[in-house]
């Protein structure tokens, strides 16, 4: 039976990749520092601390502690984006239509816990989210499930009757290794690569979406 639904944030809630990238690109410029590889779509659902070990290498990483970096670029992130913040087609809809069917809502995003307050407050839905987990309240990112789990627990629910809402491959993983049915949003990366890892389908957004036909998904 459907009890929960747990919504991955970045790329899923809000189409924002974009402006994780220019926030990147933009504080590792004031930084001085140099990029050693570009960022890509590939990054989408890693941590920032293992993207930023890739962009910048080793050498440079040296001087830097890993937290220092990662408050800087998502301080820059909130600074470019905010103002700008806009949900996915259908997703405040979507997340009412729950709270009227006594559907739980959560959110399992990599991003650090002020980028997942900063969106909460943006989209004004706090009164719609049950339960909020972010990267800085798991050991493990994605695809490991551990965020998902703690999800669907924090809802006192069984991810068995939880589904699954993700915009990247390593989330759709994990959800899946969670235990949970997931379907693709796709603003990030294509319908393919999304079924390929195990999602049950696909859509840009969640316009066409009712309670009804996710129900049956369970």
């Amino acid at each position: 039976m459907l009890k929960g639904f747990i919504f991955d944030m970045d790329g899923t809630m809000v189409d924002n990749i974009a402006y994780h990238f220019r926030s990147f690109d933009e504080y590792v410029k004031r930084k001085g520092l140099k990029l050693q590889t570009p960022f890509s779509l590939r990054f989408s659902g890693m941590h920032s601390a293992e993207i930023f070990a890739i962009v910048l290498g080793e050498e440079q990483m040296k001087n830097y502690t890993i937290e220092e970096l990662e408050r800087g670029k998502e301080a820059t992130y909130r600074e470019i984006y905010s103002g700008n913040v806009k949900p996915v087609e259908g997703l405040i809809e979507l997340l009412k239509a729950a709270k009227e069917a006594g559907i739980k809502c959560a959110i399992g995003s990599s991003g650090c816990r002020d980028n997942v307050e900063f969106i909460i407050n943006e989209l004004g839905i706090r009164n719609l989210i049950e339960v909020s987990i972010s990267g800085s309240d798991v050991s493990h990112g994605k695809p490991n499930p551990e965020i998902f789990q703690k999800a669907a627990a924090a809802m006192g629910l069984k991810n068995e009757e939880c589904i699954v809402f993700e915009d990247a491959v390593v989330g759709i993983e994990a959800g899946i290794k969670a235990g949970s049915k997931c379907i693709g949003i796709t603003t990030t990366v294509s319908a393919e690569e999304l079924s390929k890892q195990g999602a049950e389908f696909c859509l840009p957004d969640y316009t066409s979406l009712t309670i009804e036909q996710l129900q049956r998904l369970l």
